[in-house]
């Protein structure tokens, strides 16, 4: 059994887009517990906008392997990837203007 699972690790670390895979896995875990903080608890502006930068990353890794596949889709995260770091941008500008931050 351990052989099995030996060939079967080294064939899924073999794969192009595995560590994007976990990556994007990793992150929308955190993001998803950053939100609920933000959401529920204090309402921290520095919070959201860290959901946002890290959402923006998200979408700029789904990017990238899109780009690599050559997938139309890609145009779709590479627009959603300018959003989410223009929702970003706007809440640090108005955090630092209206000096919460």
């Amino acid at each position: 059994m351990s052989k099995k699972f030996q060939v079967y690790k080294q064939n899924i670390l073999k794969q192009e887009f595995f560590v994007l895979d976990v990556i994007n896995f990793l992150l929308g875990a955190v993001i998803i517990v950053i939100a609920a903080i933000a959401l529920f608890g204090e309402g921290n502006l520095i919070l959201h906008s860290l959901v946002f930068l890290l959402g923006g990353i998200l979408m700029l890794l789904n990017t990238i392997k899109n780009l690599k596949r050559k997938s139309l889709l890609a145009v779709t995260f590479a627009l959603f990837t300018v959003l989410m770091f223009g929702i970003f941008a706007y809440i640090l500008y108005y955090g630092i203007r209206t000096g919460v931050m």
